[in-house]
């Protein structure tokens, strides 16, 4: 036998034989436990169900005359409602026992039932008691208002009999009786009128008791305790009203007649048969009768049925009792078989357990826990031999195989080792080379990074570089232009003529190329962006073919223009990017050009909804493009071979710029060419058409109205110029101002003198003009803290202005200020409204622009809105300034005074508004902000004051500062 036969053979006869009696035992007790909980779980329920049944029983026979009493419809619903609740509950409560208990129910079920129809015809009976009794008291009422008025017309016959008794008692009695003649016949007459006077009082007395005696008969109709009672007050009513019906027979008044015998009809309708109200009452005392014993039915069903339930509840209790004691009984002599059982069993495991466990198994277990202890603290020396054939034997016979296996093992754990030795040498040297080579690696990407951003930083400065330069050889160039056009005006030999004549076309060869190199550095230094605006199509046209014919015509060249009349006019576009394409290839073609002509057409076709497809094609008789020119022309610095620049000069950029501005337009810009015939552009754009007005109204001149009522107007501006400007606009609307520098100042002047109107600057130096303005407001003195205050700033964000005009001032006007604008802030203050902001147009829109246009464009404003003399006063005064300005800047960098450094800043970008300069502006107001490292951006501004002060010296050379025509209405 083996191990395990063995050691199941112990196991079934140890644990199987007490477990045998425990189970027996355990059946036993289990059949016996599920007898009892059966018989609990069934009656406990069972005589809790029943002993609520008879306490809703009782609630029943308690509620049930509430109910036959109740008098309002709506109480009764809800209680009907309640009680057949209670007997619906009750049916399924009783139909859940059924399933459980069978026919102990049935009886309890039909008392339920018996109650539940009882309580209905109740409710019936009820309803229609309440039903009756409410018009019984309805047509009670209506009768006893009937007879009260019958009662009161009957007061008045009476009182109306006996004014007439009394009459003719006092009136002819007394002229017959007082006279010297009594006639006895007249006196006869007279007792039979008295007669019948008093005989119409007494009916009129008669008929009065008898309507309050039938008054009082329908008061006591309801309280008829019987058929009897009621059959009499009928009786007495018809006979009552019988002598109340002859006596309004007797009544004399026609009217009181007619109305009296109106309200017999009425009280005779009380006991018409078929709709009187005695049948009514009739009908409610039976209605009563019913209810009382329908009522006494349901309480004695209810106590019926309470007693049913209580019986049933005993006969169940009874029963769990002897079920419960059934059961003790035969548990108790369970435990006694299950008891002696396990102890016959117990006796049984113990000698299987010394005679077969000792002996078989657990001796030789101890033996080879030995051996294995043994191999377990390293003693492999120790061989184990295998006794026997059962599971004990296998086990050992495997132990002493491990400890061969062991001593392999360690055999090989010692080679093992040797060869880890051996690759961890390996693995060292080849960590130290991976270093080696990843540290020369992330020398070379350093290398790579750091001449990356070299090159990045000598592109900018290139850049920058040129656009300096180009300008600050452009100043003396002028200069050197101007002198030799001064000459050839003078009185020369013919020696001297052509060599001024060659120096000034030199001169003109060298500026156009300084030109050129200036807007494509401008052009890769900042990127093209395009601002779009209303333009005449015309006007663009003939202004480009008025500048090229003056050059075209000395060379003997005719310049062409083929626009046709009926094309659209006023398109939306960057008028500027293309009047320098169209410059540009107009120029190239003449350049190119000997002889022949040069023809700029214009063609024009629908693209789409209010889109028009313009072509620009500009052809000329020159010396052609070559087919592998074609490629490069477009490329910067590139001609069609070195010969072109020596022959006819130029940087190799104008087509490049030309290219780069059509393409931020998203026009096509080609080239067909011959050579030896000629050459055609071709510039292809979509553009959209514009209103006319647009262009009209940019066109015309903007008219100020000198204003009916001068203004005494305070101008706290810290700039100089701005105060200029200022100072112009408004006296030229016809107002007086005083100009102040700083915020204390306006406040101390505003303590002496009062003025209509400030205009606030919100950056001041010291105080700034938000916190001034709060002051003015929170003074105690009304007048003044009522002024009417104008911001002004440049910062034109929502929330910026919402917190301006929050604090106190009362209208807002955007920087540079628009003299229009001005006006329009004035009158709005004036006339009291609050909270108008007026941004002003004029504001910079592209940094892309030409700085000589854009200053020239401020000129023209300006000479527009403040005169030619005032223009170039404030122009000078900004020349004069700048440079110092810088010069303050650079110092209190140097001093590290930041809030002299921001004041400065904030100065200077006043003045640079007036001219939209938007790329130094930019750089001033970071300076002001705070936004980022002062010293690059000072440095910028340092590079770029030289470059505005040649940019506005141009455009004053471009621009005729001389007075015109005044466009200002000058109205009283």
């Amino acid at each position: 036998m083996g191990l395990r036969a063995k050691l199941l053979f112990a196991f079934v006869l140890i644990a199987g034989l007490p477990t045998l009696a425990g189970l027996m035992g355990l059946v036993e007790l289990r059949s016996l436990a599920i007898r009892q909980s059966d018989v609990i779980s069934q009656t406990i329920p069972d005589i809790g169900d029943m002993r609520g049944i008879a306490e809703e029983s009782t609630s029943i026979v308690a509620i049930a005359p509430q109910l036959a009493d109740i008098a309002n419809q709506n109480e009764r619903e809800d209680l009907s409602k309640d009680l057949l609740a209670q007997v619906d509950a009750l049916s399924r409560r009783l139909g859940r026992l059924r399933e459980t208990r069978g026919t102990d129910i049935v009886g309890l079920q039909g008392t339920v039932a018996r109650i539940g129809a009882a309580l209905e015809r109740l409710d019936r009976l009820v309803a229609q008691r309440i039903t009756a009794d409410t018009l019984a008291d309805d047509r009670a009422h209506a009768a006893l208002d009937v007879t009260n008025t019958l009662v009161d017309m009957a007061d008045t016959l009476v009182a109306n009999a006996e004014m007439g008794t009394t009459a003719v008692v006092s009136s002819l009695y007394g002229d017959v009786v007082s006279g010297p003649d009594v006639n006895d016949t007249l006196l006869d007459t007279l007792d039979k009128l008295l007669e019948v006077d008093l005989f119409q009082l007494g009916l009129m007395y008669e008929l009065r008791s008898r309507a309050a005696e039938l008054g009082l008969l329908v008061s006591r109709i309801d309280g008829a305790a019987d058929i009897a009672e009621l059959d009499a007050m009928e009786a007495a009513f018809e006979q009552g009203l019988a002598v109340v019906s002859r006596r309004i027979d007797a009544i004399r008044d026609p009217g009181r007649l007619a109305l009296a015998r109106s309200y017999l009809l009425q009280l005779q309708a009380v006991s018409q048969p078929g709709a009187s109200l005695f049948e009514l009452q009739r009908s409610i005392i039976e209605t009563r009768a019913g209810i009382e014993a329908l009522k006494r039915e349901v309480q004695a069903q209810a106590r019926l049925l309470a007693d049913e339930a209580a019986a049933v509840a005993d006969g169940l209790q009874r029963l769990a009792v002897q079920s419960a004691d059934t059961v003790a009984q035969q548990m108790k002599e369970a435990q006694i078989r299950s008891s002696m059982a396990a102890l016959i069993a117990l006796c049984l495991a113990l000698a299987v357990l010394w005679f077969l466990v000792r002996g078989r198994i657990t001796r030789p277990l101890d033996q080879l826990y030995e051996n294995m202890t043994a191999l377990a603290t390293g003693n492999l020396d120790r061989e184990i031999r295998s006794r026997g054939n059962d599971e004990i034997a296998r086990m050992e016979a495997a132990t002493e195989q491990f400890r061969q296996q062991a001593i392999a093992k360690r055999d090989l754990e010692r080679q093992r080792d040797a060869t880890e030795r051996e690759l961890m040498a390996h693995r060292t040297n080849l960590e130290t080379l991976v270093s080696r080579q990843t540290e020369a690696l992330r020398k070379e990407a350093s290398a790579h990074e750091e001449a990356r951003h070299k090159a990045e930083a000598a592109d900018r400065a290139k850049s920058e570089f040129l656009a300096m330069m180009s300008h600050e050889i452009r100043t003396p160039m002028n200069g050197m232009l101007g002198l030799l056009r001064s000459l050839s005006d003078e009185s020369l030999s013919l020696t001297q003529a052509q060599r001024i004549n060659a120096a000034q076309a030199s001169g003109q060869n060298l500026l156009q190329i300084l030109n050129d190199i200036l807007d494509y550095s401008k052009i890769e230094h900042a990127g093209v962006t395009v601002v779009s605006a209303p333009f005449s199509l015309r006007s663009l046209t003939d202004d480009i073919v008025a500048l090229i014919r003056p050059g075209a015509e000395a060379r003997g060249l005719p310049v062409l223009l083929d626009h046709p009349a009926e094309l659209a006019d006023v398109f939306i576009g960057d008028v500027a990017k293309l009047r320098q394409i169209l410059f540009n290839l107009l120029s190239n073609a003449l350049k190119f050009t000997d002889s022949g002509e040069v023809i700029l057409r214009v063609r024009a076709s629908a693209a789409g909804h209010m889109r028009q497809r313009v072509v620009f094609e500009i052809s000329d008789t020159g010396r052609g493009v070559s087919d592998d020119a074609k490629a490069r022309i477009f490329e910067a610095f590139e001609q069609e071979h070195t010969r072109i620049s020596a022959q006819y000069g130029g940087t190799g950029l104008g087509l490049a710029i030309s290219k780069r501005f059509a393409d931020a337009l998203g026009a096509r810009l080609s080239l067909e060419s011959t050579v030896g015939v000629g050459s055609v552009f071709s510039l292809m754009v979509e553009l959209q058409e514009g209103d006319p007005s647009d262009v009209d109204q940019m066109a015309r001149p903007i008219a100020l109205v000198r204003a009916e009522v001068p203004l005494d107007v305070l101008v706290v501006e810290d700039n100089d110029i701005n105060q200029m400007v200022a100072r112009a606009y408004l006296e030229r609307m016809g107002h007086r101002c005083v100009c102040l520098s700083d915020a204390e100042t306006a406040l101390e002047r505003l303590k002496t003198e009062l003025f209509d109107v400030i205009l606030m600057d919100v950056k001041l130096p010291g105080m700034d003009g938000v916190e001034a303005t709060r002051r003015i407001r929170a003074d105690a003195d009304p007048e003044l803290a009522a002024i009417p205050i104008i911001g002004l700033s440049a910062h034109v964000q929502e929330e910026q202005i919402d917190a301006h005009l929050a604090a106190g001032m009362n209208s807002f006007v955007a920087k540079p200020v628009a003299p229009e604008r001005l006006a329009m802030a004035l009158d709005s203050v004036m006339q009291g409204r609050e909270g108008a902001v007026f941004l002003s147009p004029r504001m910079p829109k592209s940094d892309a622009q030409s700085r000589v246009d854009v200053l020239r464009r401020a000129l023209d404003r300006d000479k527009a809105d403040l005169g030619a003399e005032q223009a170039a006063r404030i122009a000078r005064l900004f020349l004069d300034r700048i440079e110092t300005e810088q010069a303050e800047l650079v110092a209190a960098l140097a001093a590290e005074d930041g809030a002299e450094l921001r004041r400065v800043a904030h100065r200077m970008k006043g003045s640079l508004g007036n001219y939209d300069l938007a790329d130094a502006m930019e750089i001033l107001r970071r300076i002001q902000d705070d936004d980022g490292p002062a010293e690059p951006l000072v440095a910028r501004m340092a590079a770029l004051v030289p470059l505005i002060r040649v940019a506005m010296q141009d455009a004053l050379d471009g621009v005729s500062l001389t007075n015109g025509p005044e466009v200002m209405s000058h109205e009283a």
